[in-house]
Formats: C-alpha cells, sequence, structure tokens
C-alpha cells in the first residue's frame, strides 16, 4: 500500500511533467520573442520534465523499498 509521502511525489511529478509538456509546446517563434525568451522557455521546461522524471523515479524507489 503506498504511504501518503508517495502519493505526494508522484503528484508532484505530474505537474511538473504537465506543466514542462504544457510550456514547451506553447513556444512559437513571432513578433516580440527574442531568442533569449525562446531558449529560457524552452530550459524551463526541460527543468520540469527532469524534475518530474525525478519525482516519479523517487516514487518508483519508494514503492520497490516498500515491497521488501
Amino acid at each position: 500500500m503506498a504511504d501518503i509521502r508517495t502519493i505526494i511525489f508522484w503528484l508532484i511529478g505530474t505537474v511538473c511533467l504537465f506543466f514542462g509538456a504544457l510550456i514547451a509546446g506553447a513556444v512559437e517563434p513571432t513578433i516580440g520573442s527574442t531568442t533569449t525568451s525562446i531558449m529560457m522557455a524552452y530550459a524551463l521546461s526541460f527543468i520540469l520534465i527532469l524534475l518530474g522524471g525525478m519525482f516519479w523515479i523517487s516514487t518508483a524507489i519508494l514503492q520497490a523499498e516498500e515491497e521488501e
């Protein structure tokens, strides 16, 4: 059975992945956007996706340790 910490880590990871994908999918080079702002948006989305993966891996490790 999953404890509350596992569920919270799973939800935080899901939110991070969602917002990372949302930002990455919405970036468009339009009039008024600079190269720096586009690169910052991609960097932020990449960091959020990595952070979400880290939370999901932590959840998997917690579940594996709990089963032992």
